[in-house]
């Protein structure tokens, strides 16, 4: 107890010191707690599965193209696993564009078609009603829920689902605590219907025992998609099993999966980013915590002698020193969480995750309280502990290895805040240049709609053909009506638009060699739409011929991964096609067109090939309208859905906006960057005010004895602002190649990427130089006009 009030006394002694050090603690506190919550929710994803270690997605790699999907490609499959080794195995649809209606109003809904297996290996609370116990029940989340029937309750309403069938609510699902990589809205029973028109994908849970690496041995073994059909369908293709854990940062497999409203993934090097800035910002503020501590133990070095005469251990002196430090980390946590609380909107909206109080915020401070108490103590026990008491006795003042330990620390913490700086002006400006850099095809007033969306589980699998028929004809009355619009340049009526992903094709050239490409499926009015411009050749518009007359174009990027100079000589024959018949004539490319992005500017331009045809049709539409008429082009889509689909809800996005948000992570880290390098700078000037408040004063008596020799005002800056100039220049001179260094690291495998440039650097001396001599200015100034007189005679 003793103990304690002492620390207490001593804190309050020193209070200009303990109140900057608890501000610059906090804010560096508070820094990392934000972001250290944000990696454990990354690294924490589906821990609401039984054991998301061992319960295995399947990896199926089909010619190059590898997402999650199934163990058996169809009924007639081979199998080649063992099923006795299965212990669980759960097969899901996923309907990102479904929807279901009531009497009034029809709603968008992200459909999850499950069996029961699914709950056992991916336990949801249900916290009302009942879990699904027939082929009409369904589970609502609590948000769809809400959205649909408002505060009534939803136990027992009646939905109407899409493909025609009543389905009743049974229960209402809570959002686990974790970040969960597959999202939804419902949950309905796969025996619903006998056909979803989707491709399902698969989790398994092995028996205890089972070699997985045996498992994926078997998964190599080529397998035949369509084995009764052989002689028509050449594709083959393999399977892994990969943990859950381990899928959520693979953005290639889940993105295959055809579902990127319902599935999420994770970025490993945006979170290393984080990481680094999070450690730089907890550097920064325990080596000013310790800096400032030590110049509010300075007065107390004759104290500290006194007691290891009179035979105080080691013992009581740490803790002592841990009591004093406990005190002020309490404190700086509880502003630290303060200030947490204050910016948790904006924080979720920057880090897009909506932040909620788990146990591991508990733990976390804990951690805190305990460890950074002890690891700020070490050194200023290890100083004062094994020095010997007539150095602790002796004048502090003139103690020049306290001054160069003070000094080294507030180097380290400059160091720090340059890269930090300098970091996020290269962020920033790497941004700019991807913001600004033109795709290669046209992005402003285009629109992508998704028109009356249509479920192909609409009816049994024997009057599949009525309904496919039925169909087909309202796409052709859409295709009509958007021909005829006036506001409408033109359109593309397909279930990809430019920036999707599509899907990878292997081309052999005229000279046996492989080349793995991007295959597109287009009409001649796709590139007339984003205006890509066709540098050779000539794409015919199908004019009076049949619709199933295709010809072949490429880009200029896979022109040069064939090897082709010219159009004259650029023959191809795709690789399944070879497989059916190796003595198939090659195909000739027809056209070739200028290359663009279709993903983030730093994988550059990839080499695409495209089938051609007259016509393709789909719900999903690509509209160039005349600019400035998008209210026009939306009032007459929303009447063309009433007349032909009878409702008017339908999803639309901007292109513009699809290719700003390929860019969301890269604005988040320069974002960052740009708040915690300023929170760094803040850090560091409150060390400098502290460090510079407290030598300052120490000097005041040599600065009246060379006012009265004549010094003047220009002589008592440079005297005072020397040393400090001198620690900034030096962290500079350090800083600057490091920066370059860790710039390089990150860009060295971009295709497109901003120049390093000196005004980085310039621009980050210039605001810490400015901000922290700004800092000392006050101080120094106020030495400076000191009466000789005066200080003489105090001291």
């Amino acid at each position: 107890m003793k103990t304690l009030k002492y620390a207490w006394r001593f804190l309050m002694r020193s209070k200009s010191y303990t109140v900057i050090n608890l501000a610059g603690l906090a804010f560096s506190l508070a820094c990392c707690i934000i972001l250290t919550r944000y990696i454990h929710r990354e690294l924490t994803v589906d821990t609401h599965c039984v054991d998301r270690n061992h319960v295995y997605g399947v990896i199926q790699d089909m010619d190059g193209n590898r997402g999650m999907a199934t163990i058996e490609n169809t009924n007639e499959d081979s199998i080649y696993i063992d099923h006795r080794y299965i212990e669980k195995r759960t097969s899901l649809i996923l309907m990102e564009q479904d929807f279901v209606s009531d009497e009034a109003s029809r709603y968008t809904v992200r459909t999850l078609v499950a069996d029961s297996c699914y709950f056992q290996l991916f336990p949801y609370r249900i916290v009302q009603g009942t879990p699904i116990k027939s082929p009409e029940s369904a589970l609502l989340t609590a948000t769809c829920a809400r959205r649909i029937f408002g505060h009534d309750n939803p136990i027992g309403k009646v939905l109407h689902y899409s493909n025609g069938k009543d389905i009743t609510v049974s229960g209402i699902i809570a959002e686990p605590a974790c970040k969960t990589m597959i999202q939804f809205d419902i949950v309905v029973s796969n025996t619903l219907s006998s056909f979803w028109g989707r491709m399902p994908i698969e989790f398994v849970r092995f028996m205890p025992g089972t070699s997985i690496r045996k498992m994926n041995e078997l998964g190599k073994q080529a397998r035949w998609v369509n084995p009764n059909w052989k002689n028509i369908d050449a594709r083959q293709y393999t399977f892994s099993f990969m943990p859950i854990a381990d899928i959520y940062w693979e953005p290639a497999y889940v993105q295959n999966a055809g579902c990127p409203a319902m599935l999420t993934y994770g970025n490993r090097s945006h979170l290393y980013i984080l990481s680094c800035v999070c450690l730089l910002l907890l550097l920064t503020g325990i080596i000013n915590f310790i800096n400032l501590y030590l110049i509010g133990t300075q007065r107390r070095g004759k104290e500290y002698g006194l007691k290891k005469m009179f035979g105080i251990r080691g013992t009581a002196l740490f803790l002592q020193i841990l009591t004093e430090n406990g005190l002020l980390v309490s404190c700086a946590l509880l502003l630290a969480w303060l200030l947490i609380e204050i910016t948790i909107i904006p924080v979720s909206r920057l880090l897009e995750y909506p932040f909620t109080y788990t146990s591991f915020d508990f733990w976390l401070s804990a951690g805190i309280l305990v460890v950074l108490p002890i690891l700020t103590s070490i050194y200023p026990f290890v100083k004062y502990n094994y020095a010997s008491p007539v150095s602790s006795i002796r004048d502090v003042t003139q103690n020049k290895r306290a001054i160069h330990t003070r000094i080294l620390f507030l180097f380290i913490q400059y160091i720090f805040t340059f890269l930090l700086i300098s970091l996020s002006l290269y962020f920033n400006k790497q941004l700019s240049l991807l913001l600004h850099t033109q795709p290669g095809f046209r992005i402003e007033n285009v629109l992508i709609a998704k028109l009356g969306y249509e479920s192909e589980s609409v009816m049994p699998r024997e009057e599949w053909q009525k309904a496919r028929e039925a169909m087909w004809q309202r796409r052709h009355e859409l295709w009509e009506a958007l021909a005829q619009c006036p506001f409408i340049e033109h359109f593309e009526m397909e279930k990809r638009h430019i920036l999707s992903e599509g899907f990878k094709v292997t081309y052999y050239n005229n000279k046996e060699e492989k080349v793995e490409m991007k295959f597109w499926y287009a009409t001649p009015n796709f590139f007339k739409l984003y205006g890509i411009k066709i540098v050779e050749g000539n794409i015919p518009d199908f004019e009076g011929e049949g619709s199933r007359r295709e010809v072949l174009v490429a880009n200029r990027a896979a022109m040069k991964a064939l090897h082709y100079d010219n159009l004259s000589e650029a023959l191809v024959q795709e690789e399944n096609e070879r497989r059916l018949n190796p003595n198939a004539p090659l195909h000739p490319i027809v056209a070739v067109v200028e290359d663009y992005y279709d993903r983030h500017l730093s994988a550059g331009h990839r080499p695409i090939i495209y089938n051609v045809c007259k016509q393709r049709s789909d719900d999903m539409c690509q509209i160039a309208y005349t600019p400035e008429r998008l209210k026009d082009v939306l009032d007459y889509l929303r009447d063309t859905e009433l007349r032909i689909y009878g409702c008017t809800d339908f999803e639309y996005t901007l292109l513009e906006d699809e290719w700003h948000k390929l860019y969301q992570k890269d604005r988040q880290i320069a974002v960052i960057y740009s708040c915690f390098a300023l929170i760094a700078v803040l850090i560091s000037c409150l060390g400098l005010f502290g460090i510079s408040l407290f030598d300052i004063r120490q000097r005041y008596r040599e600065i009246g004895i060379r006012k009265i020799n004549g010094a003047g005002m220009c002589d008592l800056y440079r005297l005072l602002f020397c040393k400090y100039i001198l620690v900034l220049a030096v962290a500079f001179i350090i800083a600057a190649p490091l920066t370059y260094y860790v710039i390089y690291l990150y860009t060295q495998d971009f295709a497109v990427k901003a120049s390093v440039g000196i005004g980085i650097y310039v621009i980050s001396l210039l605001i810490v130089t400015f901000i922290s001599l700004g800092t000392l200015f006050w101080q120094i100034h106020k030495a400076a006009k000191i009466n000789p007189a005066e200080v003489i005679k105090s001291e």
